[in-house]
């Protein structure tokens, strides 16, 4: 790894908002992604994940930590830092690591944005404004953690003002950026993340502060998802995990919680306790089919798969 263009902050800051997981899964819009946020649309990313294994990226690959760290700095230098480059050639060197860290969060079409255009043209105040309160949804969900990307990144900007936390790697190699972070969630993704546990039953509303009831709310959780880990850990995959099940229970007008959905019976439904989705899923289903909302399906179909295996054929068993 050789010098670059750009502040060395830029990769451990935006490494660390993406997320480290080293597990395919499907995240929030749907699309497969591994390590640092890779999905198969990254150019750089898809070419040396076809040298390195030969098929196209699938649920469940893994890739290492050391290939991870390699491929956040080669898809930065290949793919995202080029387009600020030769669009705003005259920007501040800070000014362009801020408008990195969003194409690589947003896609390179982001520099076809207003807040690029006004960087372009030198209007550095009103383009961090308006970097500010850009891309800070998804699924028509506004997200703390993407909130306070958003706002950091236009203090770096307009500013060069680096959140405190982020240190310059003693050197551009896979291990001197590997401890350059701890590529874990910031407190407001994590945050959140809590907040879905409770609203989906995994977790008490009074537990949010105990370590241990975290941890094994968060087990559940995952054993329940057989495309988690089951380490307990409150991460990236884990938490737009979440974030999909609730996305897809407010879709489908869902109201019950889960893992505590009971039948007429007195006993638990098999569906509330492998997917947390419970009666309403299964009810919804028919819904889907009359309204014709089969993109829904398909949108959300590995959690509907989960959720009418149940639980004894998901192959996890939850201690």
């Amino acid at each position: 790894m050789t010098s670059t263009p750009y502040d060395p902050r830029l990769i451990p800051w935006t490494g660390e908002n993406e997320g480290k997981v080293l597990r395919a899964y499907r995240c929030p819009a749907g699309k497969i992604t591994i390590g640092f946020g890779f999905t198969w649309g990254s150019s750089r990313f898809r070419e040396w994940w076809m040298t390195e294994r030969g098929q196209k990226l699938k649920l469940g690959d893994r890739i290492s930590e050391a290939d991870a760290i390699y491929l956040l700095k080669e898809a930065i230098d290949a793919e995202y830092a080029p387009p600020v480059l030769k669009g705003a050639p005259d920007a501040t060197p800070h000014a362009k690591d801020a408008a990195i860290d969003m194409l690589f969060n947003c896609g390179i079409g982001a520099a076809r944005w207003s807040w690029f255009k006004l960087l372009a043209a030198g209007k550095v105040s009103a383009s961090a404004e308006r970097f500010k309160v850009t891309g800070t949804t998804a699924k028509g969900r506004r997200l703390p953690g993407l909130v306070r990307r958003r706002a950091e990144g236009a203090a770096i900007m307009e500013f060069n003002r680096w959140p405190a936390h982020i240190k310059a790697p003693r050197a551009m190699t896979v291990e001197g950026l590997r401890k350059s972070s701890g590529w874990r969630l910031g407190a407001d993704d994590f945050s959140q993340g809590l907040k879905w546990l409770v609203e989906l039953g995994y977790l008490a509303p009074g537990a949010t502060g105990d370590d241990k009831l975290i941890t094994a709310a968060t087990r559940k959780f995952q054993g329940e998802h057989p495309q988690l880990d089951m380490d307990g850990v409150l991460g990236r995959a884990t938490l737009d995990q979440l974030q999909r099940i609730i996305d897809l229970r407010k879709k489908a007008g869902g109201t019950a919680a889960g893992g505590v959905v009971v039948s007429g019976s007195g006993a638990a439904d098999s569906t509330a306790q492998v997917s947390g989705y419970g009666d309403w899923l299964l009810y919804a289903g028919g819904a889907f089919l009359l309204l014709g909302l089969a993109w829904l399906a398909w949108t959300y179909r590995d959690e509907i798969s989960i959720a009418l295996k149940g639980p004894e054929k998901n192959g996890r068993a939850i201690k």
